[in-house]
């Protein structure tokens, strides 16, 4: 039986996609990169550049709320920071 994996993040690098999937497995969420990157173009052409990031269709909602959570103390250091 296979399990159903959903697209949690759509990211520009395979750099921030990897960022992206250590973190939600670090939290215990199995991740998977895809890269729909096509190399034969020195530039990136919209969809042909995403990579996405899937996680386990029951573990959605638990890894969305971590990226947005993770997003909000990113935000929040930023002002910080500017301060």
């Amino acid at each position: 039986m296979s399990e159903e994996w959903r697209t949690v993040e759509v990211l520009g690098t395979e750099e921030e996609a990897t960022l992206v999937a250590g973190f939600l497995e670090n939290q215990g969420i199995p991740a998977r990169i895809e890269s729909l990157r096509f190399t034969q173009e020195p530039v990136n052409f919209g969809g042909l550049s995403e990579i996405r990031v899937h996680v386990p269709a029951d573990r959605f909602a638990e890894a969305e709320a971590l990226l947005a959570s993770r997003e909000q103390d990113v935000s929040g250091q930023e002002a910080d920071d500017a301060r």
